[in-house]
């Protein structure tokens, strides 16, 4: 039995923005969960849906970042039943490929054919426009009321856990602070500079904290942003457009940073290259942004004489699960920071509005009340 229910669309590649309207939801099928969505985050990567990135299949559900209550479970489902309060990952694991059964859950070989294509693992969709089928962002489409996804992307909470907090964690939160506590080899004292101050950016902050940094440097153009990175836990911070980079923490670290974590939107080829010399010998540069460019004009002497590096890094590198885990009981020690990542809410219908401010840099992270 299908039910009516409102959801954030986007028609096409290159839309003008986001289009409301009422669309039908299907029943869960075997090891699927139907949720009813309370809050949803509006993430960076939506807008670079609407850009016509992310994604090859129109239209689809906008939306990968949520909480809220199940409703219903589909055959087979043994880990959740109605009334529990959870949130979403976006990454369909699918438990059984030699990746997951390593831990790697966030490269499941198998769910990342149903993620890009914004199917669920059987291939098909369970929302529809009349005649018309509607992908799922990332297998979820969490800018609608009601949503139905795979088990895999379904993440328990407890009762402490405030649901418009919780709908924020499973993208942006677990990216930067697993790019920091995970993907990077930090070690105690090590210098770390974060490139970009967003929501990736001040949760990478946190996570250099957390991994033992003994100095984190950001650096980012919005004074707001600036300002935010030094509540997070940032030492120092930099305006790329008045300091150079390079010279602002060779006064701090003679040597250069330890880590570089790279968390702005999109990144360049030739940003990703002015990063390396300001790494210290054996440094490491974290990408853990999104980029379109085909090449990165380094030589090759710049990695081989300073044995530098460059690790890609998605979804924080590591078992996004794990790292939820982590994220939600420092949370609940008082040892994190993610109210003050809220810097707004909105209405469904504001969507357009909320993404506005965004994209202006006047909102770190907004969540939508559905």
């Amino acid at each position: 039995m299908s039910r009516t229910v409102s959801a954030a669309i986007v028609e096409e590649a290159g839309a003008d923005g986001f289009t409301v309207k009422d669309v039908e939801l299907d029943d869960p099928k075997a090891g699927e969960v139907r949720i009813d969505i309370e809050y949803a985050g509006a993430c960076h990567t939506d807008w670079h849906l609407v850009e016509g990135a992310v994604h090859d299949n129109f239209p689809v559900v906008a939306g990968h970042e949520g909480a809220g209550r199940v409703v219903e479970v589909g055959p087979g489902v043994t880990d959740f039943e109605p009334g529990d309060r959870v949130l979403t990952l976006w990454v369909p694991a699918c438990g059984k490929c030699e990746l997951c059964v390593q831990g790697h859950q966030h490269l499941c070989s198998e769910g990342s054919e149903a993620l890009y294509a914004g199917t669920l693992l059987d291939g098909t969709c369970r929302v529809h426009d009349g005649e018309t089928d509607l992908a799922q962002l990332f297998s979820l489409g969490t800018f609608a009321e009601e949503i139905v996804v795979p088990e895999s992307e379904v993440y328990a909470i407890p009762d402490e856990l405030p649901t418009d907090v919780a709908s924020i964690i499973g993208c942006g939160v677990v990216t930067g602070y697993g790019s920091a506590a995970h993907r990077a080899d930090i070690d105690p004292n090590d210098s770390v500079v974060v490139v970009g101050a967003g929501n990736v950016g001040l949760n990478a902050i946190q996570g250099a904290n957390h991994a033992g940094a003994g100095t984190v440097i950001a650096s980012d153009p919005v004074e707001m942003k600036r300002e935010k990175a030094l509540q997070f836990g940032a030492d120092h911070v930099v305006n790329p457009e008045e300091t150079d980079l390079e010279a602002a923490v060779s006064d701090i670290d003679p040597l250069g940073a330890d880590t570089i974590v790279l968390s702005v939107g999109v990144a360049s080829g030739d940003l990703i290259a002015d990063l390396i010399p300001v790494l210290a010998p054996r440094g490491e540069l974290i990408f853990t942004a999104g980029s379109d460019a085909e090449r990165i004009p380094i030589s090759p002497s710049q990695l081989l004489n300073d044995e530098r590096e460059i690790k890609g890094c998605l979804y924080g590198g590591a078992s996004p699960r794990q790292t939820t885990g982590e994220v939600i009981d420092r949370y609940l020690d008082g040892d994190y920071l993610l109210d003050e990542l809220i810097t707004q809410e909105y209405r469904l219908d504001e969507i357009d509005e909320a993404y506005e401010n965004l994209l202006g840099g006047e909102d770190v992270h907004s969540v939508l009340k559905l």
